[in-house]
């Protein structure tokens, strides 16, 4: 079956969804189990194309296109939770696209702002979204709150307080991150993680800090069929 095929998106019969609201800020977070039918059909396509690239931004591996299908029909699915929980509207969607991705870049050869919590977008006005085609125990995604600031998300409003309190770290050459964050530092405390699991969902605002769950034990395999295999997905409104 054609991975562009409709069928391929319709949700499992079995789907588990989950609101959550994380943190002080008490940031929106969605998490499914079991999303779509096509998982596997879409796990094979990245196995069969096998055309990953170093990713041209901070995501610390290798991404490959995928068919536009997935985005439009993920966003056909998600209209309600969208619309009712995010409170963002589809019809202001400015831009959306999806890319194959596998963490693959040695803890080494990070760049400073990698070790870190990042944000997407400066904006409450954007979601992103990872779905995973792997089971991986020793991996997942982690959710952070910056001591220094008091701030789980970053806007346009605190992105200057934000950015001056990073500068000063990264000025100290005694609190020089190091490596994958895993868990909590002395920078920032973890409020929520989820682990990597087949076919789960994660959809949360673009602006929320996070990290991926990067493990000591963590393979960086870049085989899209037994590596890390993630589907991420960014969708800005106006």
């Amino acid at each position: 079956m054609p991975v562009d095929d409709k069928s391929n998106y319709a949700p499992c019969e079995n789907l588990e969804l989950e609101y959550l609201n994380i943190g002080a800020d008490q940031q929106e977070l969605v998490k499914v189990d079991s999303y779509i039918q096509g998982a596997e059909a879409l796990r094979q396509d990245a196995i069969t194309q096998n055309n990953f690239a170093v990713a041209d931004s901070y995501y610390p591996g290798v991404r490959m296109a995928i068919s536009d299908a997935y985005i439009v029909e993920l966003v056909r699915n998600f209209q309600a939770v969208i619309g009712d929980f995010f409170k963002l509207d589809i019809r202001t969607i400015k831009s959306a696209a999806s890319k194959y991705s596998i963490v693959t870049c040695q803890p080494e050869d990070l760049k400073p702002m990698q070790r870190i919590p990042h944000f997407d977008a400066p904006s409450r006005e954007s979601l992103a979204v990872i779905h995973y085609l792997c089971d991986a125990p020793d991996s997942g995604t982690a959710f952070y709150h910056h001591g220094e600031t008091g701030y789980d998300y970053i806007d346009k409003g605190r992105l200057g307080k934000y950015e001056q309190s990073i500068v000063k770290r990264f000025q100290d050459p005694m609190r020089q991150p190091s490596g994958y964050i895993c868990g909590g530092t002395e920078d920032y405390s973890e409020i929520a993680s989820f682990g990597a699991a087949y076919n789960r969902l994660l959809m949360y605002r673009g602006s929320s800090l996070h990290s991926g769950i990067i493990r000591p034990s963590y393979k960086f395999d870049p085989s899209p069929e037994t590596g890390r295999l993630t589907i991420t997905s960014f969708i800005e409104f106006s």
